[in-house]
Formats: structure tokens, sequence, C-alpha cells
């Protein structure tokens, strides 16, 4: 298991983020079997040891869950950020997740 954290903009939203990792599991499928699990932490200072070791659990190599994405939302006016709790058997595209998680975000979120 390997973490990243980022630091993300002000005001992203849980919509547009759990959008971005959709695109980006669509893209590049061998990420992640059968999806992704995420988790919004609202205050930061509650990501604690637990709540990261809880994300890690999270990870299943038979169900497919590969990477777990928790948010850690500082509020609409301050830049949060994000920790991708990547499986081994991912982790070694680590340097490639960003720029396509980058790319996934600045897609134009469509509305039905």
């Amino acid at each position: 298991m390997r973490t990243i954290t980022v630091q993300v903009r002000a005001g992203l939203g849980v919509g547009r983020l759990a959008a971005a990792m959709q695109s980006l599991v669509e893209l590049h499928p061998e990420l992640c079997r059968s999806g992704f699990a995420h988790h919004e932490v609202a205050d930061p200072a509650a990501a604690t040891p637990a709540a990261l070791a809880e994300a890690e659990a999270g990870l299943d190599l038979q169900t497919g869950v590969l990477m777990h994405l928790v948010w850690l939302d500082a509020g609409p006016a301050r830049t949060g950020r994000i920790v991708l709790v990547l499986h081994d058997i991912v982790a070694d595209r680590l340097p490639r997740i960003l720029p396509w998680l980058v790319q996934a975000w600045k897609q134009p979120v469509l509305v039905s």
C-alpha cells in the first residue's frame, strides 16, 4: 500500500472530484477493476491515522478496489487535500496517476 497527498483548490466540490475519479477509472481501467472507493472528511484535522487506516482497509484485490480517495475538505474558501491510497498492484503507476487525475478534473462536467 502507498499513499500520496495532494493539495487541491478551494471549492473543488465532491461532485467534481467524484466525476474526475470516475473518468480516470474509465480511461485507465487497469487502475481499478470494479470502481473506486472514496469518502469525505469535512475537517482536515480529522484526518487521523485511524481514518487513513480505514481507507487502507477498504482496498480489496478480490473485489477490485485498488484505489481509495480521501478528500480532506477545508470548506469553500480554503484549499483542501486529497489522499490517494493505492494497492501495491497499482502503486507503480503512482507518478502517472496525478497527471491523469488533473486531466480528468479539467474535463467539462456533463449535466444530464
